[in-house]
């Protein structure tokens, strides 16, 4: 067994009851006796990404992409990488999402976004994630629980990344909860 390192998860959901499905997530990952929550971000409800797949501009809209509810875990693991990914795939497979478009609706998702400092690039997994450093909907909720976190790429604070997405990208990221 691996030593216990700490790794961080996105969780979104767009589809349905998308509250019951982060919610559902956190339960599964819980019930992983190799995984612990230290912490969980508030949720923020935001625009889906990219923004040219979207065909409403109102959040509830009866057309086009809903947009999304997220939120970023940190975790406490003795899983290694490959299966802390393997086991986001099983807890998304268990609530029941089903195979759409690339970057379509989604029951839930659930990404690893960093495993301790560790550098991975395969053809299943990239750590850090490989668009975290673009995306606010990931960025907002981990600076909120980790301020101080460094990407192990560049040696940047997420919470400098952040300040300089925000004045290229105007994707709307809201407190939902």
């Amino acid at each position: 067994m691996a030593d216990k390192v700490t790794a961080y998860l996105s969780l979104g959901s767009n589809i349905d009851d998308r509250m019951d499905y982060l919610t559902r997530a956190q339960k599964l990952l819980n019930e992983n006796l190799r995984i612990k929550i230290i912490k969980t971000s508030g949720v923020y409800e935001t625009e889906p990404w990219p923004r040219d797949m979207v065909h409403d501009e109102h959040p509830h809209g009866e057309e086009g992409r809903k947009w999304f509810l997220n939120q970023v875990v940190e975790i406490e693991t003795s899983l290694l990488p490959q299966e802390l990914l393997r086991a986001g795939q099983e807890i998304e497979k268990k609530i029941g999402r089903k195979k759409r478009e690339h970057w379509g609706d989604r029951e839930v998702d659930v990404d690893v976004l960093l495993y301790s400092d560790q550098i991975i690039d395969t053809p299943d997994l990239q750590l850090p994630h490989r668009h975290m450093q673009d995306r606010q909907f990931v960025l907002v909720p981990l600076v909120e629980i980790a301020p101080d976190l460094k990407d192990p790429v560049a040696g940047h604070r997420f919470s400098d990344i952040l300040k300089k997405v925000r004045e290229t990208d105007d994707h709307k990221v809201t407190p939902f909860l």
